[in-house]
């Protein structure tokens, strides 16, 4: 065991208005700012273990190693730590559990490097506040700059190419707004085609992108002004309409993209009807996967979670709320 050791949580986090689009691959830079809410217990545990005897990286997710591209994602923001703390050829070993199911759609990648950026920066010995650790983690997956922060969230994308401005702020903590969460969790396998990938070609073959963009520069700024105010109705509109606008446009790319199934049609007709039909306060939004989010009133939630679970196709319903943002933990991950 090496007596240096870093070990952190870090929340998945549901985007209001949409990352969908990049500006930088390589370093995932976004065309459009984005705001989402953290997803209480809902993440990633990770331990990051640097050790003199390895010749290379190792890291083991839910117990099983981390497939080549992966490790290339994580490398990526180990090496960053590693130079800005002078530690060089360094190499660690890394575990990390997920309490979210992954590639569904349900930003298990945000979570997971969002607690990677903050354990290696710890067992690195590197001092790190939150904007530099929410850059670090961008550079892994984009939405993980999210991840960082607790309560409501906004990604900057920024304007320089180095991406020394694109980085995460908190918009509101969790108490701003207590609206709690109902995860209708479908089951679609392992996606087909990545985020990152869907994204490329959606950039490249859409003919509705370009709209989607600058659509999301206006909902962003709606979405920020409908959180300060606690308003709910001009919240659902925004959110929904930016949710399927991002949709129609993976649709139309060449060759489509979709990531839904039967059961999340199901999922958003009983939203609608829960609120229009019933009188709940319920949204919904959809990341790139099957499964459905929805944000209630907390004197609702109990009868959204209720009726989403009767939803065929849905495999559970979760129940969880806004909730906070990365910290470092003690002991392993369970």
């Amino acid at each position: 065991m090496s007596e240096a050791r870093g070990a952190a949580f870090a929340p998945s986090n549901i985007a209001l208005t949409k990352y969908w689009g990049k500006r930088d691959e390589t370093i995932n830079l976004p065309l459009a700012d984005s705001i989402s809410v953290a997803l209480d217990g809902l993440g990633t545990f990770t331990i990051v273990e640097p050790h003199p005897g390895l010749e290379r990286d190792v890291m083991v997710v839910n117990d099983e190693p981390l497939d080549d591209a992966g490790m290339t994602k994580v490398r990526r923001v180990l090496e960053l730590v590693r130079e800005l703390s002078g530690q060089r050829g360094l190499y660690a070993g890394l575990r990390a559990v997920n309490t979210v199911p992954t590639a569904q759609g349900l930003a298990s990648s945000a979570s997971a490097f969002g607690a990677l950026a903050m354990a290696a920066c710890q067992a690195y010995g590197l001092a790190a506040d939150e904007r530099l650790l929410s850059a670090l983690a961008r550079t892994g997956s984009g939405s993980a700059a999210r991840s960082i922060h607790g309560g409501f969230v906004r990604w900057h994308r920024g304007h320089h190419a180095d991406g020394r401005d694109s980085f995460a702020t908190q918009v509101a903590p969790a108490a701003h707004w207590p609206l709690e969460i109902v995860v209708a969790h479908v089951v679609g396998g392992r996606k087909d085609v990545s985020s990152t990938e869907g994204m490329r070609r959606c950039k490249a073959t859409s003919p509705y992108f370009e709209a989607w963009i600058d659509a999301c520069h206006r909902d962003v700024e709606a979405c920020a002004a409908a959180i300060a105010a606690r308003d709910f109705a001009t919240l659902t509109e925004v959110v929904e309409g930016n949710a399927l606008a991002m949709h129609a446009s993976m649709i139309a790319t060449r060759p489509s993209l979709i990531y839904w199934r039967p059961a999340t049609l199901s999922v958003i007709d009983r939203v609608r009807s829960l609120r229009e039909r019933d009188g709940l306060r319920v949204l919904l939004t959809i990341d790139a996967g099957p499964s459905v989010v929805t944000l209630t009133h907390p004197d609702d939630t109990s009868r959204v979670q209720a009726a989403l679970s009767a939803v065929p196709g849905v495999v559970r319903a979760i129940r969880t709320r806004i909730g906070g943002g990365a910290r470092l933990v003690d002991g392993a991950p369970a």
